[in-house]
């Protein structure tokens, strides 16, 4: 059985996926029904990884204020 929904998409979004849907002669029902199943069936995404960086100053024994790091960032350890 089918249920009718209603949503609202951004008017390039709605135009694109319509053109697309006729240039593979499918209704938009089904290439929404297609990308929705696609979704549902991906494996839920992971949160990313830490960067080296923020592995780095997580530990206890290092630990900068914003500004420490902010000021450490910008210096220029070249011309020294």
């Amino acid at each position: 059985m089918k249920r009718k929904i209603g949503t609202e998409l951004e008017e390039e979004v709605y135009d694109e996926l319509k053109r697309r849907a006729a240039d593979e002669r499918q209704p938009i029902g089904e290439v929404i029904q297609t990308a929705v199943m696609d979704y549902l069936h991906r494996p839920k995404s992971q949160p990313s990884p830490k960067s080296g960086l923020q592995r780095f100053l997580a530990r206890e024994s290092f630990k900068l204020t914003p500004e420490q790091l902010k000021e450490t960032m910008e210096a220029d350890f070249y011309n020294q």
